[in-house]
C-alpha cells in the first residue's frame, strides 16, 4: 500500500476484502514506516555520492554540467507550490 500512495486504513479495508487476517495497528505501522524512511534515505544517499564520484572522475577537469528544470502549480509563477530537478 506504501507503494501505490495508500496507508494503513487501506491496507485493512485490502485485508478484509481478501479475508485475510488485519494488519498491523498504526503505531507498529508508523514505525515500519519510520524505519523504511531512514533505509531509503541512506540508500538514495550513497546511490548519490556514488554518482557524483564516477562523473567527477569521468570528467578530465573536473568540471561538471548540471540541468534543472521546473514548474509552477499555476501558469505565471504566482503560486507557492512547485516542484524543481535539478
Amino acid at each position: 500500500m506504501r507503494s501505490i500512495g495508500q496507508g494503513l486504513e487501506s491496507l485493512k479495508t485490502f485485508c478484509a476484502v481478501m479475508s485475510l487476517p488485519n494488519p498491523v495497528e498504526q503505531k507498529s505501522y508508523d514505525v515500519i514506516n519510520y524505519k523504511l524512511s531512514l533505509i531509503m534515505k541512506e540508500v538514495a544517499e550513497e546511490s548519490m555520492k556514488r554518482a557524483a564520484v564516477e562523473e567527477n572522475s569521468s570528467s578530465p577537469d573536473n568540471l561538471l554540467t548540471v540541468s534543472g528544470d521546473g514548474t509552477w502549480k499555476t501558469r505565471g509563477h504566482s503560486s507557492l507550490i512547485g516542484v524543481c530537478t535539478v
